[in-house]
Parts: structure tokens; sequence; C-alpha cells
């Protein structure tokens, strides 16, 4: 699914366009690795998805578009260009205390359009299957399960930039041992979620009963969405239901440019739903009912 960007920063980004694209035409010069790593980092940054509690969840996408000449130029050593852009998007995001789910995967494309030192950089989030809380890290920082994600895909006598290897186990099995003995206790399993559901009406076409059956609901634009509302006031991805420890539903405005109206209450950025609420993202109208 594609990482939502903030108005602010398209129109950053087109200003920059605006004022790179003549002078690259005019002085067009050899682009270098480094100056792309920039980049990457500046798209990361530009792109995280503002999840609850203030986290930040960064793409694990990057399509990099480049003029023919580049991509020629480039297309040789890409293999190791990708490995060391990689290693610093890790550890661009464990500075910024992003979340990353993987290690990123970079993807060289050539594009005719492009004059030479022209560069678009497109992100997404990888669509995230199997879990109740997929898509969605317990931290902003990379955790212990991340790092050894990511370490995992490093190949031998690599390591991840700021990241110690691990240690070498010792013998009778004793550093497994340690593993499990460091290993905070795992909380207990929270009660089952109650009945939940949304009455969700739609502009000239009667309603729809949407049952809530997981703990995390995306509602937005975007088709990877678990609902999908077609309306261009709407952003890619506007609002998140979450359901809570504590047994309560919660929404959270996941930076959208309008916000959410809650009974009535417009901009609305984060609200703890009880049984009856009605609130509205672009034309679509929710009544939330619980038991």
């Amino acid at each position: 699914m594609k990482a939502r960007q903030n108005p602010l920063t398209k129109f950053e980004a087109f200003m920059q366009r605006i004022i790179e694209g003549p002078f690259a035409r005019l002085f067009p010069s050899r682009l270098e690795p480094v100056e792309l790593a920039r980049k990457l980092e500046r798209a990361m940054e530009d792109n995280t998805l503002l999840q609850g509690e203030g986290r930040r969840l960064a793409p694990d996408i990057y399509d990099i578009y480049l003029s023919i000449k580049d991509h020629q130029q480039l297309s040789p050593g890409q293999a190791v260009l990708i490995k060391d852009w990689q290693n610093q998007l890790v550890e661009f995001a464990r500075h910024r205390h992003y979340t990353l789910r993987t290690m990123p995967v970079i993807r060289l494309h050539s594009d005719s359009s492009l004059s030479m030192g022209i560069v678009r950089i497109e992100t997404e989030l990888a669509d995230k299957s199997g879990g109740a809380e997929a898509g969605i890290m317990a931290t902003q920082a990379l955790s212990a399960e991340q790092i050894a994600q990511l370490r995992a895909q490093i190949p031998p006598g690599q390591s991840l930039p700021g990241i110690q290897p691990s240690p070498v186990p010792q013998q009778g099995g004793r550093q497994q041992q340690a593993s499990a003995t460091n290993n905070p206790t795992r909380p207990a399993a929270s009660a089952p979620m109650p009945q939940a559901w949304l009455t969700i009406r739609l502009p000239q076409s009667g309603q729809q009963i949407y049952r809530i059956e997981k703990p995390i609901i995306n509602i937005g634009r975007q088709l990877s969405n678990d609902i999908i509302v077609e309306d261009k006031r709407v952003s890619r991805y506007h609002a998140q239901l979450k359901y809570q420890p504590d047994g309560q539903f919660v929404i959270f405005d996941l930076g959208s440019t309008n916000g959410i109206t809650i009974n009535n209450t417009p901009h609305m950025r984060q609200y703890t739903l009880r049984n009856g609420d009605h609130f509205v993202v672009g034309s679509y109208d929710f009544y939330f009912e619980r038991r």
C-alpha cells in the first residue's frame, strides 16, 4: 500500500522539482550514489505513516526512477549500492525512532521522461497478513525481533550499521539459556473482543453492515484499506479503528487532510467510541455499535 504524504510535503516536493528540474537540464551532471542515499532518507522521512499513540511507520518499498543514462550508469553496481542504501535507511530509521517492519526493498527503474540528474522516488508499505497486529509494531524503535529479522537478511560477514553482531553461542547451550532468561515475560492473553459492528451509510447506495472481527481496521481511499471510502476528499490512509487492551475501541486520525467528524464535532484526531456514536469520513456515515 502506498505510504501517505501530507500536503505540506507534497508542496515541498513540488517546489523542489521546480527548482531542480531546469537546473539539471541546463547543467546535467553525473548522479552520485551518496546523493541518492540522501534522497532515500528524505523519501522515508516524508512518507512515514502516523499510527496510534504517536508512532510513525516508515515505508519499506522504495522505487527509484532515473533517466535512461543515469540508470545505465548505476545498473552495473546496483546490487552493492542497494545493500549500502538498505543499511543506511535502517540506520536512519533507528535514529529517527521510526518503525521499520523489514529490510527496505529498493528497486531501480529507468524513465524516458526524466532528464539526467532528476530522480523520482515512490514509496509503499508492503501489505502484511497473517497476524492480528499485521503492519503495526509495538514500538517506534527497532525491536529485538525486528533486528533479528533484519540481521537474518544480511549476508555473512556483514552487520547492520549501529547494531552489534549476535553473541557466539557457548558450549552446552548457555547462550540459548541466557537469551530465554533475558526475555521479558509475555503478558497474559487479553480477553476476546466483544461483538461490534459499523453501520455504514453510503451516498446514494443505501447502507452496509461491517462487522469488526479484528483489532485494527483501516479506513481510507486506498484499495488496501479494510474499509474503502470512494471520495476524493478522503486521504489514502485516513483513519484507524483500534481495539485497546482495556476493552475500548478508539478511532485515530492518521494525519489526514480533513480529519474525522465525530458526533457532529469536526477535525477530531482521536476518540474512544461508545455504543451509538456516529462519525463521518468524507461522504460516508458510520454508526458504531457494540455489545
